[in-house]
């Protein structure tokens, strides 16, 4: 009797690997280095900017929210050296 129940017959069987978990990308990395911080944000203005996002080809409203977070203090750096 080879394959799966072999060992009972005294043949030598290697154990198979399992496959790796993939990362699920819905979930923090837990490898970050990078806290991760807890926003609240009404559900149906998230929903409109993903399906926007969606359409235009976008993959993360993270990544959006990013990019506007950074630009915000862009401009405000921009005021502050101004008025300075």
């Amino acid at each position: 009797m080879a394959g799966r129940f072999g060992y009972l017959d005294g043949q030598k069987v290697s154990k198979r690997s399992r496959p790796k978990k993939k990362h699920d990308k819905t979930k923090p990395d837990p490898n970050s280095s990078e806290p991760l911080e807890i926003v609240y944000v009404r559900k149906e203005i998230l929903r409109a900017v993903w399906k926007e996002v969606k359409q235009e080809g976008g993959e993360s409203v993270s990544e959006l929210v990013d990019e506007l977070l950074s630009a915000w203090l862009q401009t405000r750096a921009e005021m502050d050296s101004e008025e300075n």
